[in-house]
């Protein structure tokens, strides 16, 4: 604060220094260059001293962003809009996001923008931030920052707009079928579609967020106005648990990305599936609703990897996932996971650990003869095959 108010002060005095020089040099030394010079001068060095006195006023400052859902990798699209109410013609108007994080604005694509302002009301500001993080984007405010032709008066005004952005986990679209459970013991268990048979209804429930339109009882509806769901018979299906493995930081956002690319499928084709994510903190979903898909996906946008934690320990607590057959994403082949398919594998009702990997890394083969587990590594671009190519029985 004391570092601003000496600066605009010793601007001050320089700008009345400069006006009593010039006319001082005007006076004693006479002549036509010497006053041209002064009356040269002088309605900068007015325009300078006034500056500093009249009040800014920018007003209606607000941000768009756009896609309106931003996911890992994007490029954000920001636009300022504000408009300047100062009854004063302004000469040089400078303007820029502070409170970002400094990688941010290392990445930001016109980071600042100067203006030449006059008498102009409405105006507006875009910036680009690439490669974008999972996480949160925190806006705090801008500050803009008005000069004179020449520097001499330099003022600053902030307009506080705080604005929070979630940056979601990248969704790759995946070609949906049903999977077998294969295992190396030459043991294939029961198909599961994770579908529902809409050709049969068995009955009538009370309406859930996440329920297809199609599916309404109108003539229940036409009784007491009440919304009522046709309930279906599940099409050989059985209960799974997709499990993200937040205890190793080893390829932690691509295991993360494929856990929710392989959700939001299974989600969107009305699966019955329920999600765990076993980490520093860690969250059960069971039997999943579209309502909640949501919800979860802002937490995975939050989520990360810690290395104190034992994922056998997290699998095994209170025995949630032993019952059940699991679909589990990790970077890492870690020994804790090892040790779970050893001691715990025959009590599931089976486990399919994807484990992501490198080019390199994937075509060493991931060593490990457990019973009812298959280990698959996959790489980013086998992403989108994941139900039709990599689970091939």
């Amino acid at each position: 604060m004391w570092k601003g108010i000496i600066s605009k002060f010793g601007r001050f005095v320089v700008n009345v220094l400069l006006i009593v020089v010039t006319f001082s040099y005007a006076m004693f030394q006479g002549g036509f260059v010497s006053w041209f010079l002064f009356y040269t001068l002088i309605p900068f060095l007015l325009y300078s001293l006034l500056l500093h006195f009249v009040p800014l006023r920018i007003e209606e400052v607000r941000r768009e962003i756009q896609p309106a859902r931003l996911e890992r990798g994007d490029i954000a699209s920001v636009t300022v809009h504000f408009i300047n109410k100062t009854w004063f013609p302004l000469a040089f108007l400078t303007i820029r996001e502070i409170g970002l994080d400094d990688d941010m604005v290392e990445k930001m694509k016109g980071s600042s923008n100067v203006f030449f302002v006059g008498l102009k009301r409405n105006f507006s500001w875009t910036y680009e931030i690439p490669d974008l993080e999972r996480g949160v984007i925190e806006f705090s405010a801008l500050q803009f920052t008005f000069t004179d032709l020449f520097g001499w008066t330099v003022r600053h005004k902030f307009a506080v707009q705080k604005q929070k952005v979630m940056v979601y986990p990248k969704i790759t679209k995946m070609k949906y079928r049903e999977m077998r459970r294969q295992f190396d013991q030459g043991v294939v268990l029961a198909p599961f579609a994770f579908m529902k048979d809409t050709s049969m209804a068995t009955g009538v429930r009370d309406y859930q967020a996440g329920d297809r339109f199609s599916w309404i009882h109108w003539k229940s509806f036409a009784k007491d106005e009440t919304l009522r769901t046709k309930d279906f018979e599940v099409r050989h299906s059985q209960e799974a648990l997709l499990v993200l493995d937040a205890t190793v930081k080893s390829h932690f956002e691509e295991s993360l990305e494929l856990a929710a690319s392989v959700l939001q499928t299974i989600v969107d084709h009305q699966g019955d599936v329920s999600f765990f994510i076993a980490g520093e903190e860690q969250t059960f979903y069971s039997h999943l609703k579209r309502g909640q898909l949501e919800r979860i996906m802002r937490q995975l946008a939050m989520v990360k990897a810690s290395d104190s934690k034992n994922i056998e320990l997290l699998l095994t607590k209170e025995g949630k996932t032993l019952d059940s057959f699991i679909l589990l994403f990790t970077g890492e082949l870690s020994d804790s996971l090892r040790s779970f398919f050893k001691n715990h594998g025959r009590k599931t009702k089976g486990i399919i650990c994807f484990v992501v990997a490198s080019k390199q890394e994937e075509q060493l083969r991931m060593k490990g003869d457990y019973y009812n587990v298959k280990i698959v590594p996959i790489t980013k671009p086998m992403f989108s095959e994941v139900f039709t190519e990599v689970l091939k029985p």
